[in-house]
C-alpha cells in the first residue's frame, strides 16, 4: 500500500467522529427545515379553511336572521302555527378550535377579536338552540305573551345581525 494513504487510529477516529457531528448536524438542519415548511403549510391550510368556516357561518348567520323576519312577521298577527327550528348546533367550529390550539388566531387577532370569536361561539351552540326553540314552543302552546316574545325575538335578531357584522370583520382580516 502507499504510504501517504494510511491514517493512525487517532486520525481515524478524529475523521469518524467528525464525520459522526457533521452528520448529525446536517440531520438536525434538515429536520429543522421540514418541520418548518410543515408548519408553514399546516398554517396555510388552516387559515385557507378557517375562511370557509367563517363564509359558511356567516351563511347561516343570515338565514337564522330571516328566519327570525318570518318568525316576527307571524307573532306580530298573533299567529301561533310557527314551525320554525333553530339549528344553532350546526354553526362551525372545529377550524376555529384547531386554530386555537395551533396559536394561530393568537398571531392574526388581538384581544378584543379573539373576545368577539368567544362570545359568538358560546352563542351558537345546544344550549341557544335550545333556548331560542323553547320560546317557540312556548308561544305555540300560549304559555308565553306576544310582548316578551316579540322581544326575545327582536334581541335575538339584532345579536345575530351583529355576529355577522363582526365575523366579517374578521374574515376580512385574516
Amino acid at each position: 500500500m502507499a504510504e501517504g494513504l494510511q491514517m493512525t487510529f487517532q486520525q481515524q477516529v478524529i475523521a469518524t467522529l467528525l464525520g459522526s457531528i457533521a452528520g448529525f448536524l446536517f440531520a438536525i438542519f434538515i429536520f429543522y427545515i421540514t418541520e418548518n415548511i410543515k408548519t408553514k403549510r399546516i398554517k396555510k391550510n388552516l387559515i385557507k379553511n378557517l375562511k370557509r368556516e367563517f363564509e359558511y357561518n356567516i351563511s347561516l348567520l343570515q338565514g337564522w336572521i330571516d328566519e327570525i323576519d318570518k318568525i316576527l312577521r307571524k307573532i306580530t298577527t298573533d299567529d301561533r302555527q310557527i314551525f320554525s327550528y333553530f339549528k344553532y348546533s350546526y354553526y362551525q367550529r372545529l377550524f376555529t378550535q384547531e386554530s386555537f390550539h395551533f396559536g394561530i388566531l393568537y398571531e392574526l387577532y388581538n384581544n378584543e377579536d379573539i373576545s368577539t370569536l368567544s362570545t359568538i361561539l358560546l352563542h351558537c351552540d345546544i344550549n341557544g338552540e335550545q333556548y331560542i326553540n323553547q320560546k317557540i314552543t312556548q308561544w305555540n302552546t300560549v304559555q308565553i305573551e306576544q310582548r316578551k316574545v316579540l322581544s326575545t325575538f327582536e334581541f335575538e335578531k339584532e345579536t345575530l345581525q351583529k355576529y355577522k357584522k363582526q365575523l366579517t370583520e374578521l374574515l376580512g382580516k385574516l
